[in-house]
């Protein structure tokens, strides 16, 4: 390789010193890799090499190398993420299936006790509908427990219906006074229990609420002497007794409880920090999984897509135990955006009886696309021609199909809403008069001429074709190749 290179820099009206010290002080463009496999570079190399000696030339490809390139920060993180879970592993060398055994237990616990939970309240729920049904029946005198939200205290308070006056929904009010010779004023809502097993305190009859006690939830004021003899009365209550099913509950979190207090995983240290340390680990191998993942499929990219094109050539019937056969050949010996279409085509057979103006116009159809779809001639294409390409639609779908299945993006062109211009050129139709038929720029159609003529001149040259359709192409040739096509001079 040449150590040093030099460069002149013509100065011209629009460019001058300026712009030459700006390309000589900034950084070069990044190299991008044009290298894309291909159905003739899989057969080419099929054709002198087997398929590992052609993985190792795929590998040694200016893309793979920079697609390895910028994938070393991928492999840098895969090596810290290896590293540290050794570390972390090596800290504490805990057997992993004791800490899934704590954390299995530790899950049931939680829903031990959310199971608990939900009983507590569905039992709630009962008491509250009995005691709504019980309340509005109860006179003075019944002895009630007292605990909610006008009521805040700790443990409910013993204490006895006095009166119930008009409250602000469907429900009353009820006046009640407290074991602690307090008047209260209460909600349905603030009853904890209905004690029907305590006699009514008929004393209560001729009891008068304070004056100054408001007809509001959650007023309170201190009792007298009078009051004070009657609530001595009232007797002191023990818990409600919970329904069967939550202290069965309760016994089940008691014994999960019991396990984990006793756990052989609590001999390494504290559960909750083993735990978490495990969770980390098991996030960081989670995450090894996956970039790995992603480094073999980045890293085999080149080499997938000469295997899928591999797997469409076999579809076709080009590939004999992994070398091209006759057909295979036929492809090898083209180059082309697609040369499995451009060769099937030529082998099909439906092109070898054209006259050399219509191959010409059969042939531009193949290799050549016009990108805006409002161009248009007045030219249309002969009957011949087109009967020769609906012969090529079949296998034309078919090969669609597998390049979606595999996921191959090459073109697979069969154009014919221009390509009369290309047979009315060969028939001898003048410049001027060609142009003035199209939309297409003329640019565009000396493209067109030159993709058309470059097909052309491959077609005697390929192995296994008709003698006839060798013989027209180069006719054809002839034909189309004069100026402008052919930058001379007429």
């Amino acid at each position: 390789m040449d150590e040093l290179g030099h460069v002149v820099t013509v100065q011209t009206p629009f460019e001058g010193a300026s712009e030459a010290a700006y390309l000589a002080t900034s950084k070069a463009d990044p190299l991008v890799s044009q290298f894309t496999p291909s159905y003739g570079m899989v057969l080419n190399l099929l054709q002198t090499h087997t398929l590992e000696e052609a993985q190792d030339l795929v590998e040694r490809s200016f893309g793979y190398y920079l697609s390895t390139v910028y994938l070393r920060p991928q492999q840098q993180a895969i090596y810290d993420l290896t590293t540290e879970i050794e570390q972390q592993q090596q800290v504490t060398a805990v057997d992993p299936e004791l800490v899934a055994a704590y954390e299995k237990l530790h899950e049931r616990l939680k829903e031990e006790k959310r199971l608990l939970k939900v009983l507590q309240q569905q039992a709630q729920e009962i008491e509250s509908h009995h005691l709504a049904t019980a309340l509005s029946f109860a006179v003075g005198g019944t002895i009630l427990s007292l605990k909610g939200k006008n009521i805040p205290v700790a443990t409910p308070l013993p204490a006895t219906l006095v009166m119930k006056v008009a409250g602000a929904g469907q429900f009353p009010y009820l006046i009640c006074l407290g074991k602690d010779n307090r008047w209260y004023v209460a909600t349905v809502s603030d009853v904890a229990g209905l004690h029907a097993e305590f006699p009514r305190l008929v004393s209560v009859d001729n009891l008068v609420p304070p004056a100054e006690l408001a007809s509001k939830p959650g007023s309170v004021r201190k009792g007298d002497d009078v009051t004070g003899s009657i609530a001595a009365l009232i007797p002191t209550i023990t818990p409600d007794v919970d329904a069967p099913e939550v202290r069965d509950q309760q016994g089940r979190v008691a014994a999960v409880e019991a396990q984990l207090q006793s756990h052989p995983l609590r001999q390494w240290g504290d559960p909750a920090y083993l735990l978490k340390r495990q969770k980390r680990i098991g996030r960081m191998q989670e995450e090894l999984v996956n970039r790995q993942e992603k480094l073999e499929q980045y890293t085999q990219h080149y080499w997938q897509e000469f295997l899928n094109l591999m797997e469409i050539l076999q579809a076709f019937g080009c590939l004999e135990n992994d070398k091209p056969n006759p057909l295979g050949q036929v492809a090898a010996a083209i180059r082309g955006d697609n040369e499995l279409w451009l060769g099937l085509s030529l082998a099909s057979g439906e092109l070898d009886s054209l006259d050399p103006h219509h191959l010409a116009a059969a042939c531009a159809a193949l290799v050549t696309e016009v990108s805006r779809p409002d161009n248009w001639t007045r030219y249309d294409p002969s009957p011949e021609v087109e009967e020769a390409l609906a012969g090529l639609r079949s296998i034309r779908r078919e090969l669609f199909k597998l390049q979606r299945r595999y996921q191959v993006s090459l073109p697979v062109w069969l154009e014919t809403e221009w390509i009369g211009l290309v047979e009315q050129w060969a028939l001898g139709v003048e410049w001027i008069e060609l142009c003035a038929n199209t939309s297409l720029d003329e640019g565009d159609v000396v493209r067109i001429l030159r993709r058309t003529v470059d097909f052309l001149s491959q077609v005697p040259h390929v192995p296994y074709l008709s003698g006839e359709l060798k013989t027209n192409a180069v006719r054809a040739i002839q034909l189309i190749d004069r100026f402008p096509v052919n930058e001379g001079v007429d």
